[in-house]
């Protein structure tokens, strides 16, 4: 949406939208942390950088990457495995050339 805005103001609320709402879902990820902890930051939290990273970006981060691969990736697995390859029903022939 921001790339598609041709105001400055309008691109700010198209980058922010998706982020804003999805926090006031309740959900906790990796991007979210990456612009609500910062902003409270810039509004005066007592939270220094590294106890931001040490004790909320790392882990949370670490958190998205296995609950996607187990939870995403191997419910997607799962329903969509791979089906067994076929065995050739005859073997192949040569194509046969002609003599002149």
């Amino acid at each position: 949406m921001a790339m598609t805005s041709t105001s400055t103001v309008g691109k700010i609320a198209a980058a922010w939208l998706p982020i804003v709402t999805f926090f006031a879902q309740g959900f906790e990820h990796a991007v979210v942390n990456m612009f609500i902890i910062p902003t409270g930051m810039l509004m005066g939290a007592k939270v220094s950088i590294f106890q931001w990273w040490v004790w909320n970006q790392i882990p949370v981060t670490l958190g998205n990457i296995v609950g996607g691969l187990l939870f995403t990736g191997l419910a997607l697995y799962a329903t969509y495995k791979p089906a067994e390859p076929l065995a050739p029903k005859s073997s192949p022939v040569a194509a046969q050339v002609p003599a002149e």
